[in-house]
């Protein structure tokens, strides 16, 4: 079954540039990376400047250090280190400070990187960087005169629609089974940037293939976000909880049973409104996690999650220092991270034994593992953007 959308964006026009990496190796779930015995690596330095978040920020920072030292185990010739950034003024320079070091690959972390990592890469044609979350193409606001794409930056990038289709297909399931006669789910966004609103693609168009294929008595419906249209709820920034929980209880009041916030810290506001709703109300509402699997990165919270669909971020700065390191870089381009490649992944939480029944569960954690089988096989295609 196909669900393609019109005008398919960024991903899709370089999805041919993940064999720069794939050729080379295969990246599997959970971040590990198989190589051929006879893999020879040249002795590489590979170099990592976070966001302000910090190496242990339990999210793309700390997920990023990881891909890091999982490429040091591969092999002792590949050495790393990494400068966290206080603050925003703090990525040039560190990312000067790596580049009279002598790094062989410099990895920088995060959309807010998108412009300090740019510049450096057309001011300096000889030395490579790889970016997490951020195309081969010129960001927004650029003024070096280079478009892209350029042949010394490899984009990092992930087809976060197929594991959030998982989580549509999933929330609808829940709601269908909570409340049969008017099921709905919900999702938002902190700001209507392409990485956001392609994860609520995703969910919408899983919810879609569960009323198509399963054919409920009242189709799901999802609030927050229309797919066709492109519009939908924003919060306006990614740190504004109390928005988040006031717009999270409209959601609940009026039905929803699942919520999908795309919205990093904002999620947070989410949490606590599902926490505070379910004191009170008999149908027990729950939380899909975004980016980070959610029982690690809010453990608190870890109850109310019934899945986390996440980006494989460590999978894919692995990929790109295995590609340095065995002379595979090509001429730059972008890893598009997917379900078969781990540069996206669907973390199924305990939530699925908390929501639904042991029967239940079971059936449709093995519905999951069947679709996700269709997506990696071509048999369900979903569009990326």
């Amino acid at each position: 079954m196909q669900f393609q959308k019109k005008g398919m964006t960024r991903v899709a026009a370089f999805a041919g540039a993940a064999a720069l990496v794939a050729s080379a190796f295969t990246v599997t779930a959970g971040a590990s990376t198989k190589v051929a015995a006879h893999t020879t690596y040249a002795t590489t330095r590979a170099c990592l400047v976070t966001d302000t978040g910090g190496i242990n920020d339990k999210s793309f920072n700390a997920s990023a250090y990881a891909g890091l030292t999982a490429a040091h185990k591969l092999s002792s010739k590949i050495t790393v280190s990494y400068l966290a950034s206080s603050q925003e003024s703090d990525y040039n320079t560190n990312i000067s400070i790596f580049e009279s070091q002598h790094c062989n690959i410099i990895v920088t972390v995060g959309f807010l990187m998108s412009e300090a990592t740019w510049l450096a890469a057309v001011a300096t044609p000889s030395q490579h960087f790889a970016q997490v979350d951020n195309n081969n193409a010129a960001p927004f606001g650029d003024t070096s005169g280079h478009a892209g794409p350029l042949s010394n930056y490899l984009g990092l990038t992930y087809s976060t629609q197929q594991d959030a289709f998982l989580g549509g297909y999933e929330a609808a399931a829940y709601a269908v089974s909570k409340n049969p006669s008017a099921p709905k789910v919900a999702t938002y966004g902190g700001m209507q940037f392409s990485s956001v609103t392609s994860y609520m693609d995703g969910f919408y168009d899983g919810v879609k293939y569960y009323n198509t294929t399963v054919k409920p008595a009242h189709a799901v419906i999802v609030l927050g976000w229309s797919q066709p249209s492109q519009t939908g709820t924003f919060i306006g920034s990614f740190n504004d909880q109390a928005t988040a929980f006031s717009d999270t209880t409209a959601f609940l009041q009026q039905g929803a049973t699942t919520i999908f916030p795309v919205a990093g810290a904002d999620g947070l506001g989410t949490n606590s409104a599902v926490m505070t709703w379910n004191a009170s109300h008999a149908i027990k509402a729950n939380v899909e996690w975004v980016d980070t699997d959610g029982c690690i990165s809010d453990a608190t919270d870890c109850s109310i999650f019934l899945n986390s669909i996440t980006k494989g971020v460590t999978a894919s700065v692995t990929a790109a220092i295995v590609a340095q390191a065995t002379g595979k870089w090509g001429t730059g381009g972008n890893y598009v991270g997917t379900l078969k490649n781990g540069g996206a992944a669907f973390v199924q939480d305990k939530g699925l034994t908390t929501f639904f029944s042991k029967t239940a569960g079971n059936a449709l954690a093995a519905k999951i593992k069947s679709i996700t089988a269709s997506i990696i096989a071509g048999k369900i295609a979903i569009a990326v953007g």
